[in-house]
């Protein structure tokens, strides 16, 4: 990221072993989080981006591609 630009192949091998689906705890122990600030990103509404997941009775499932996606987006704001 030396020129403002996201180095996506760092993220496509982050990305590469895990499996299709996360749980919450797996994300946030995949970034270093809290499992509470992954629940809040899923739920933010007022952010405009949350964190895709599907809610399954109580328990949430994010889609790996559908996160790695999510992240690029948040990337690109962020360089922009």
């Amino acid at each position: 990221m030396m020129d403002g630009t996201f180095d996506v192949s760092a993220l496509d091998d982050l990305f590469e072993d895990l499996p299709k689906t996360l749980t919450p705890e797996q994300a946030a122990e995949l970034f270093g989080v809290s499992v509470v600030t992954v629940r809040k990103l899923i739920t933010n509404q007022e952010a405009g981006d949350p964190l895709p997941a599907i809610k399954f009775g109580k328990a949430w499932v994010i889609l790996r591609d559908d996160f790695k996606a999510w992240l690029l987006r948040r990337s690109n704001n962020i360089t922009d």
